[in-house]
């Protein structure tokens, strides 16, 4: 594959060293570089007998995607004249063509409640297409345990009688465990009625040098790499700059964690494939856990393909990407994958969520109830069905070693209720905030 590095028109002292990224795909930064250089490398590939896939232009950013017999991804960023060249034998190319889906369906994009009882965290969103399938982008923590059923029940629930489930691509954003835990349930359990067409990703090699404390996280993640590997769909891969079509969804990659070398990733959550997808007209823009150093790099290649009508707040609004970045996507709803009790006790502490409060119509807490936005989007359509999780103080006291006062959680159960929540299908706080069995 080296011969594919040294085709590139600069001097060898002008590049990085090689960056090894996950399945043999490898890249290579050249430094200095201008549209010329771009375009020439691109002629020399076509002239020794690539196919040229897709070669298009993002904000200034030039992207072009080859095969002969390995695939090559080109992309030459001007902000500060570099160009990566990524190199695989074995990378599965999403479709890069546009698609036509014919069907009755209103196109809709779901933030997921999962079941925060005992946990914070986790995250899933689903986008319905036109003929009833499903884009699905992450799952939910292996605390949130029969998440797995639930989302699986959720799609049974929208999808005509007799027919299976179509999942028409299952997007991987990062390998924590609050994002993947239930995928690999679903797997295991839940694809009886159900079709997966493909999953997609772009997660960060196991070998990468990152540390990481809990050594659960990387063996949750094994585990991850192993099942795609085995399971009988094709496993695509991202990169920054491709544009990849899905029955009526068009989408942009503006980011993997290949983006940040040569700087070091220290925080795993900056290993986040990052999309904007394109859905009747209007765009959701998915960051996954993206952090400080992925906001540095979006912040300097994009500026009008930020713009968007929704978006996912990064790392459900704890830390994540700048205020300077939600300006730029300046979203008219804004989802908030976490629990009502963070939301207000922590989310006002951080600059850039208190931005996204100013600029956004709507800002929605899936901890309150699956967010729902019909496309094409309509701040006036967006709505929030019932709540169906409700917080297990007791159980959250003993494994968090955390509480609440007695005021907070019977506010909290009464916003329960008045979000359409029906305490009689689960356990319910008492007067005292004991327990009992729902009758």
């Amino acid at each position: 594959m080296d011969n594919i590095f040294e085709k590139f028109p600069m001097l060898k002292d002008s590049t990085e060293e090689i960056y090894d990224c996950r399945e043999n795909c490898f890249m290579k930064l050249y430094k200095g570089t201008d549209v010329s250089d771009f375009e020439s490398y691109v002629a020399l590939l076509e002239n020794d007998g690539f196919t040229l896939l897709q070669k298009r232009e993002i904000d200034g950013n030039l992207f072009a995607s080859m095969k002969k017999d390995v695939q090559v991804n080109i992309l030459f960023t001007p902000c500060n004249g570099e160009t990566r060249v990524t190199a695989s034998e074995n990378d599965q190319t999403p479709n890069l063509n546009k698609t036509e889906c014919d069907g009755n369906c209103t196109t809709t994009f779901y933030g997921f409640e999962n079941d925060q009882a005992l946990i914070d965290c986790g995250m899933c969103l689903l986008i319905q297409c036109r003929d009833y399938s499903f884009f699905v982008v992450d799952s939910g923590h292996y605390f949130q345990f029969n998440d797995n059923d639930r989302i699986h029940k959720f799609m049974r629930e929208r999808t005509p009688e007799g027919q299976k489930i179509v999942i028409n691509g299952w997007f991987i954003t990062h390998a924590h465990t609050d994002h993947i835990s239930k995928l690999i349930d679903f797997l295991k359990y839940n694809t009886d009625d159900v079709v997966i067409e493909g999953f997609y990703q772009n997660l960060l090699s196991s070998s990468y040098d990152i540390k990481i404390d809990n050594h659960e996280e990387l063996e949750m993640a094994e585990k991850l790499f192993k099942i795609l590997h085995e399971y009988p769909a094709p496993v695509y891969k991202l990169h920054t700059g491709m544009r990849f079509y899905i029955r009526n969804l068009a989408f942009d990659v503006l980011g993997t964690h290949e983006d940040i070398y040569p700087e070091k990733i220290t925080d795993y959550n900056d290993s986040s494939a990052i999309l904007m997808v394109e859905a009747e007209d209007s765009k959701i823009f998915i960051p996954g856990d993206a952090a400080v150093a992925a906001s540095v790099r979006l912040e300097e290649r994009f500026t009008d393909a930020l713009k968007c009508d929704v978006v996912q707040v990064s790392h459900h609004g704890h830390t994540g990407l700048s205020k300077n970045l939600y300006e730029k996507l300046m979203a008219d709803t804004a989802v908030f994958p976490v629990t009502r009790i963070f939301y207000d006790d922590d989310m006002g502490k951080r600059e850039a969520n208190r931005r996204i409060a100013e600029i956004a119509t709507h800002n929605l807490v899936t901890g309150d109830g699956t967010v729902c936005v019909p496309m094409p989007y309509n701040k006036e359509t967006v709505y929030t069905l019932p709540d169906e999780t409700f917080e297990d103080f007791g159980k959250i006291e003993r494994l968090w070693k955390y509480t609440y006062s007695d005021e907070r959680k019977e506010e909290l159960f009464q916003l329960f209720l008045k979000n359409g929540g029906d305490a009689e299908k689960m356990l319910i706080p008492t007067s005292k905030f004991g327990w009992i069995e729902p009758k």
